[in-house]
């Protein structure tokens, strides 16, 4: 990563969100990612189903079962989805090594950054409660589909983790830094966006809030968004930096996907 984690600390306190800059080895993961989730997405319905657990949390999920606001409007998108390092929850993950390899290595590309980024962050708030995350956060790689007539592929939503690091292919993430009126933001190649979410702003006291957001519809024939969405481990209390550290915030964390209709944050 180009861009240190003190930098990455300051944007986040002082503009709401942190574009990052890759170095060469990371640009190369990414674009290996994006290379294997094209041909991921490329097969059919059927073949894409062979890596869907009944648990929607891992493998394939098709369009129509994920929403931002209301199951009445399911965010237009696919999605692959590899929790931790588990590979294993994902059926026949042994037939899309190539996939599940190309992610682990983006995330192994991450993880280094952001414990620097959470221990500056922690010492910033005067803690050294230093929040473990590996075992609870997930990739999830986004296909989006160009065929709709609404405006919006996903509606104004924050997403409920700690925060989240994202890649979009093209135009249409839209942010709300501090304002109602949404910010078009692209992800050139070799950059990736850090955007906080709920629980870092209770972390924080509301010092840095949970950054708004929502995808646009520009009807392109093809638009993929990476997603590293980065939970606190499950194992321990959670206490707030700022406020009253009696709290656990735990309960909160591992209930948010419900918002999205989606299980709780599993422990693995």
């Amino acid at each position: 990563m180009s861009t240190t984690a003190d930098e990455a600390c300051r944007d986040l306190i002082e503009s709401g969100y942190s574009m990052l800059d890759l170095d060469a080895s990371g640009a190369a993961i990414l674009s290996e990612v994006l290379r294997q989730g094209r041909s991921f997405f490329s097969r059919s319905l059927e073949a894409k189903s062979r890596y869907s657990a009944e648990d929607p949390n891992f493998g394939y999920l098709p369009m129509g079962k994920e929403y931002s606001i209301s199951p009445e409007r399911p965010d237009l998108n696919e999605r692959f989805a590899l929790w931790s390092d588990r590979v294993g929850t994902i059926p026949n993950s042994a037939e899309i090594m190539p996939l599940t390899g190309a992610l682990l290595s983006w995330r192994d590309v991450l993880i280094p950054f952001l414990e620097k980024l959470f221990h500056g962050l922690a010492r910033h708030f005067g803690s050294d409660a230093t929040p473990t995350f590996k075992a609870a956060s997930y990739l999830q790689l986004n296909n989006y589909m160009a065929s709709s007539d609404r405006d919006l592929l996903q509606d104004r939503h924050e997403d409920g983790h700690l925060l989240t690091v994202i890649y979009t292919t093209g135009p249409g993430l839209e942010i709300f830094p501090g304002q109602d009126s949404p910010v078009p933001v692209e992800t050139p190649p070799g950059k990736v966006l850090v955007m906080p979410a709920s629980v870092l702003a209770d972390l924080t006291g509301g010092a840095i809030n949970a950054l708004d957001h929502q995808v646009r519809n520009h009807r392109l024939s093809e638009r993929m968004a990476l997603m590293y969405f980065v939970n606190p481990e499950l194992f321990g209390p959670l206490h707030p930096w700022v406020g009253d550290s009696s709290v656990d915030l735990r309960e909160k964390a591992k209930t948010n996907p419900a918002v999205f209709g989606l299980p709780e944050v599993p422990v693995l």
